[in-house]
């Protein structure tokens, strides 16, 4: 497969807007994209929240060096690790997953 990129997790994020996904541990959020960068509402709260761009592009780097589905393996770059995780969970399960050429 080839190396996520943030590009690609934005169009999986604008496929997933009004899908209700949910985090590794279970716990029900929505996403949504604003000035090109993913925010997260986590059902249980309802307030929108993100730590950026910047944060999220240091993810996909990361997601591509290390490869995991665990979020302990991001705390250092995004508190959102659990959100973007549940983002990728969900693409894998898309007919033809992650893949750049679906969507």
């Amino acid at each position: 497969m080839p190396p996520l990129t943030h590009d690609r997790l934005l169009q999986l994020a604008r496929r997933a807007e009004g899908v209700t996904l949910h985090t590794v541990t279970g716990r029900p959020f929505t996403v949504g994209i604003a000035r090109e960068g993913l925010f997260f509402t986590p059902a249980s709260s309802g307030w929108g929240q993100t730590d950026g761009r910047k944060a999220h592009e240091r993810f996909v780097d990361r997601y591509n060096e290390v490869g995991s589905l665990r979020p302990a393996d991001y705390s250092r770059v995004t508190r959102n690790a659990s959100y973007l995780i549940g983002l990728l969970q969900w693409a894998e399960a898309l007919p033809g997953g992650i893949s750049p050429d679906v969507g």
